[in-house]
């Protein structure tokens, strides 16, 4: 088991080998996130149980800063790898949040493989064991990928509580919601009414003096034409959301409503939603 140990550490250390060992971490960004929680817990675990050994090393070959100032960094070492737990834990709830079947199986088989790194531990002496606590890290990737695993989480979860909520509520809102975008185009149609609205301005022309009182509709009647002319302006504007053709951008901050699916992407440098049509 002292040799499992040591060979397990060793092709941990080796990243282009390190697919090749039947503990090495997973591919997937789910999976090597909760290797990593697994992998740096059992270290995190063994801090209490090697430290005496380590002073008695540290002691024994002091660096050029001498023994307190080696010391010093175990401590620190642990708080750091406390704070990066706490990364990859909520990185791995975001993902089983977000994901549309039961993940969580898979990510503590993950954990366990991780973990099992150190499973040689209680058969190596406890010099050789200290010896490689000291010089075992983390792999430099896994907070950034737990970072990225919950960024991306966080958007697909937002994404599939907007699809859900706007399935829920299709057949409430689309006649509701339709007819009235709908109504705001026909709204722009009294636009053709304002010729009715003329003829009483030829009349006007031929008849008698006595008929100069109908001016003064002619006047308001020249008005509404003037009035409905806005909508006419104001009728493109319903048209605004649409980008690039197909595309409906949804503001992830402030949800809408999504007759399709909501798909994560970036516009502007910021990370939106994209109603597609199913």
């Amino acid at each position: 088991m002292a040799n499992a140990l040591f060979l397990a550490l060793a092709l941990f250390a080796q990243d282009g080998q390190a697919s090749q060992s039947p503990n090495a971490p997973p591919t997937d960004e789910y999976g090597y996130v909760a290797w990593c929680y697994g992998a740096l817990g059992g270290y995190a675990n063994l801090y209490d149980r090697v430290m005496p050994e380590v002073t008695r090393i540290e002691k024994a070959f002091p660096g050029p800063d001498g023994v307190a100032a080696s010391l010093k960094t175990y401590p620190e070492m642990r708080e750091q790898a406390q704070k990066d737990l706490k990364v990859f834990a909520s990185a791995i709830t975001a993902a089983e949040k977000a994901s549309p079947r039961p993940i969580s199986e898979y990510g503590g088989a993950q954990v366990k493989r991780g973990q099992s790194v150190w499973q040689g531990a209680d058969t190596v002496d406890k010099a050789r064991l200290a010896q490689m606590w000291m010089s075992w890290s983390p792999p430099g990737d896994c907070e950034k990928r737990a970072k990225a695993l919950e960024t991306r989480s966080t958007i697909l979860g937002r994404a599939l509580n907007y699809n859900n909520a706007a399935a829920a509520t299709k057949v409430e809102t689309t006649p509701e919601t339709s007819n009235p975008a709908f109504d705001a185009t026909p709204s722009a149609a009294p636009a053709p009414a304002a010729p009715p609205a003329q003829d009483p301005t030829p009349v006007a022309t031929p008849a008698p003096k006595p008929s100069a009182a109908k001016p003064v509709p002619t006047k308001k009647a020249e008005a509404k034409p003037v009035a409905a002319a806005k909508p006419l302006t104001k009728a493109p504007a319903a048209k605004l959301p649409p980008i690039g053709g197909n595309e409906v951008i949804v503001d992830p901050a402030n949800p809408v409503p999504c007759a399709g699916s909501l798909v994560p992407a970036k516009r502007g440098g910021r990370d939106v939603l994209i109603c597609k049509a199913d």
